[in-house]
């Protein structure tokens, strides 16, 4: 099993987050798309209808004498503009929920050697529900002001120069803090402002390596994104071109290729997006759990419960 406690320098910080997604990576992600999988497949079907409206709109509006073929698309459809609306915001919230509580869930499990079966995580996840939904709201009215001060503040240096390197050191400081904040609330009975000292106090004690590491995955799998991302539109431009003898006689072809173009790409976009952020989220476990090591030795810990249950 994986040993989630233990003390570790940058290189591990980074290493040991793909050590543990080949030891669980097929567990992690069977459980996370049987526990997340049905709310991001209707999140596509929404997207999917509300594209296909949306873009029928745009594509009238580029039409010729049809100016106001935009509004009154949106006029006429208003209803089921506001259905996919709030339908689309609703699931995103809901998927992003899970998609945050899950890797938190699943490391808990194995910080206390429970199995990570899918009965462990859906009832830890069940029981983790409320206090996330208090995490982010609380957030959202104290830490998130907070940041639009510093984010002006940083930009306003940006002409003195040495607002750059700020607003480079100042986004990844400020995620992986909420990020340690987040893992401390979820995995411990702390309040909301012991949390984010705990968390504030964990990201000071090993700062650069922590968001070098943070860095690091935030890179890999943005570049991993934008590759699964460009690949099929560059595939479906060049489909465009290759064709474009018989689409340009016909506004609706184009139009058609177009729609499913936009819609698979938006599509995988999120899909891929949703998956590999677990990335991320898991990088941020293994330097939480890390962290506490140095701090607790929790594992010197449980080595010697160990021995004295040996010896009983």
């Amino acid at each position: 099993m994986f040993q989630l406690y233990s003390k570790r320098n940058f290189s591990s910080l980074v290493g040991d987050t793909f050590t543990l997604l080949k030891l669980e990576g097929k567990n992690y992600f069977k459980n996370y798309f049987i526990i997340n999988g049905g709310l991001l497949l209707v999140l596509c079907i929404v997207i999917y209808f509300f594209m296909q409206i949306f873009l029928k709109s745009a594509f009238l509006a580029s039409s010729p004498n049809s100016s106001n073929a935009f509004l009154d698309t949106i006029l006429s459809n208003v209803a089921l503009f506001i259905f996919f609306g709030v339908a689309l915001i609703l699931l995103i919230m809901l998927a992003s929920l899970v998609n945050y509580l899950y890797p938190v869930a699943y490391l808990k499990l194995l910080g206390e050697n429970k199995q990570p079966s899918l009965n462990n995580l859906t009832s830890l996840i069940k029981g983790k529900i409320g206090r996330t939904i208090q995490f982010y709201l609380f957030s959202l009215f104290i830490i998130v002001p907070l940041l639009l001060v510093l984010l002006g503040l940083s930009f306003a240096l940006v002409f003195v120069i040495i607002g750059v390197p700020i607003l480079i050191i100042l986004i990844p400081a400020y995620t992986c803090w909420i990020s340690l904040s987040y893992y401390e609330y979820i995995s411990t009975n702390s309040s909301y402002f012991n949390a984010l000292k705990r968390g504030l106090k964990l990201l000071k004690s090993k700062f650069w390596p922590i968001i070098g590491s943070n860095y690091v995955m935030q890179s890999i799998v943005q570049i991993v994104l934008g590759i699964v991302v460009m690949v099929p539109y560059f595939i479906g431009i060049f489909t465009i071109f290759i064709d474009s003898d018989q689409t340009t006689q016909n506004s609706e072809n184009v139009f058609s290729l177009l729609t499913i173009l936009l819609t698979v790409i938006m599509i995988i976009s999120i899909l891929f997006n949703y998956t590999l952020q677990n990335i991320i989220l898991i990088n941020q476990g293994i330097i939480y759990y890390s962290l506490i090591e140095e701090q607790e030795n929790i594992s010197a810990k449980n080595n010697i419960d160990l021995i004295g249950q040996n010896e009983e």
